[in-house]
């Protein structure tokens, strides 16, 4: 390192699939398994390096995403979820990334995760 002292953030953005089941989701969800389990490498790895990983785990976020499900179970619960609670904006995971890119040097959140408050999981 250059001699600075100050650190580099790192922010991967995955889903709570990473650690909870859903039902016809689960190339989607193994997918963000790997980039959780990425991050927490990455991590560990990197600390010592001034580089500061974070994986954040966001629930249901409003985004274009949902246009690209094909899975007619996956499509029914995303439209009941509508009805349901109100999802995530993408703004709210933008403000995440403000607080742990804010945080002192020397403090790193490995994993942070945001849901929806009429998600249960």
């Amino acid at each position: 390192m250059s001699g600075r002292s100050d650190t580099f953030p790192c922010n991967d953005v995955t889903s709570i699939a990473a650690q909870n089941l859903f039902p016809n989701f689960a190339v989607y969800s193994g997918t963000k398994a790997h980039a959780t389990h990425l991050s927490r490498t990455l991590r560990a790895e990197l600390g010592a390096k001034d580089v500061r990983v974070s994986a954040i785990e966001p629930g249901i976020v409003g985004t274009e995403l949902q246009s690209h499900v094909t899975d007619a179970g996956a499509q029914e619960w995303l439209e009941g979820s509508k009805q349901e609670m109100t999802w995530l904006d993408p703004e709210d995971i933008a403000e995440a990334v403000n607080f742990l890119a804010s945080q002192p040097a020397h403090v790193n959140l490995q994993q942070v995760t945001i849901m929806p408050t009429r998600q249960p999981s």
